[in-house]
């Protein structure tokens, strides 16, 4: 028996990398400069996307993670560990480009008096030990 899984995934993968470098290009070289901040700016075509993608995959890790523990199958604890893992990736690299935009806004790579900022920080931490105490336990 085949595998479907690879089927299109070269092309998907193709398409994916010339959209990124499109929406780059189009975001850094097309894209007018803001009147107050400038060209620091621009991450933000960068980085609300990650903030965003990063969330979401935490909710439907969250999700998947819910539906095991309903039906006990281990392919939905899988697909939640993947999806979780790839928000973490995506998480990191969010709380680094707000840290570069609010060193170049602000003067400070880190503000704690940003609510959004500590939660956000708190939530990925949380999903952090999520990683590896999920294994401890059978």
């Amino acid at each position: 028996m085949q595998s479907t899984y690879g089927k299109g995934l070269r092309i998907l993968s193709l398409a994916a990398i010339v959209t990124i470098g499109a929406a780059l290009a189009l975001a850094f070289f097309y894209a007018p400069l803001d009147a107050d901040q400038g060209f620091v700016q621009k991450i933000f075509y960068i980085h609300v996307p990650l903030a965003i993608v990063s969330l979401c995959g935490f909710v439907f890790g969250a999700l998947l993670a819910a539906n095991h523990l309903r039906t006990g199958e281990r392919k939905w604890d899988m697909r939640s560990y993947v999806a979780i893992h790839m928000a973490l990736i995506f998480g990191i690299a969010g709380l680094v480009t707000g840290s570069i935009w609010a060193k170049a806004s602000w003067g400070h790579w880190w503000v704690w008096n940003e609510p959004t900022l500590v939660s956000y920080l708190i939530v990925l931490l949380l999903f952090c030990t999520y990683q590896p105490l999920r294994f401890s336990i059978e």
